[in-house]
């Protein structure tokens, strides 16, 4: 009885001074040691402001560096996003070129038919050069056809068809062996191909000089005659050597062919040459 009395008057006398203290408050009373607690807490808020707010300012900072972080991958992302879109518009240009190249030649012989077609893959192999494209037997294009570049020079011939794709095999393939001729002095020879993929020019004797433009002599019925295939860039020895090296840059960078004309309405006698 003894504990719960204490208890009992220590719960009267905090209701006490509740009710003192509101009262206080209310009439003023309590002002001036409001005022003194302010002057003597003043002095101790400052000191734990300034103990705290180097961790204040890493807490903001913090939250500021993630914004930030935040931000920079938001604009990556939009920075990859219009590289490629740039990417793309180059590849549509590229393409829309291609069609206005094409659409020329296609107007300027309305005696042949070609159909045109789309790269589509490569050969890795170190020996071969060939490429696929997206047209096949039946959209037309046979064994044996000549293809083109969208400027009109020569690319390669048909080696393989399919129904719906076909594969080129390159002028730079080392199995590939064209009849031409020097435009310019008319001598003739056979353009090889090579495992490195470039192009030779095997002639008996003559003049030849660096410059000059190597075409389709027609000869042999592989070919239909006057085709570009490149320049002279590399010329060994004398007009009077048995043996010279000519070296010729293809007119068409291979490497980065995309589209090309398969030249559909010529028959190609296909003679193999040695």
């Amino acid at each position: 009885m003894v504990v719960l009395s204490r208890y009992g008057w220590w719960i009267a006398g905090m209701a006490s001074l509740a009710v003192f203290l509101l009262l206080a408050g209310q009439t003023g009373a309590l002002r001036p040691f409001q005022s003194t607690f302010l002057r003597v807490s003043s002095p101790v808020e400052e000191r734990l402001g300034v103990l705290f707010r180097p961790v204040s300012d890493a807490l903001s900072d913090a939250g500021s560096l993630n914004d930030l972080r935040d931000e920079n991958n938001r604009l990556r992302v939009e920075n990859e996003q219009l590289r490629n879109e740039v990417v793309e518009l180059q590849r549509q240009t590229g393409e829309l070129e291609d069609l206005r190249q094409a659409l020329g030649i296609v107007g300027a012989s309305d005696e042949n038919e070609y159909v045109f077609g789309t790269v589509v893959a490569r050969d890795g192999s170190p020996f071969a050069d060939r490429v696929r494209i997206n047209r096949g037997s039946a959209d037309g294009i046979s064994t044996g056809d000549v293809v083109l570049s969208p400027g009109g020079s020569l690319v390669g011939t048909v080696d393989e068809v399919l129904d719906g794709e076909a594969f080129i095999r390159l002028i730079t393939d080392s199995q590939s062996a064209v009849n031409a001729q020097v435009l310019e002095s008319q001598i003739s020879g056979v353009v090889r191909g090579s495992p490195r993929r470039t192009l030779s020019f095997d002639i008996a004797q003559g003049n030849i000089n660096i410059g000059d433009t190597i075409v389709t002599s027609g000869v042999g019925g592989n070919y239909p005659p006057a085709l570009p295939i490149g320049l002279v860039v590399q010329v060994s020895g004398t007009a009077q050597d048995i043996s010279r090296t000519v070296v010729v840059e293809p007119q068409v960078r291979m490497s980065t062919l995309e589209t090309v004309l398969v030249l559909t309405s010529f028959q190609s006698q296909r003679l193999d040459l040695d």
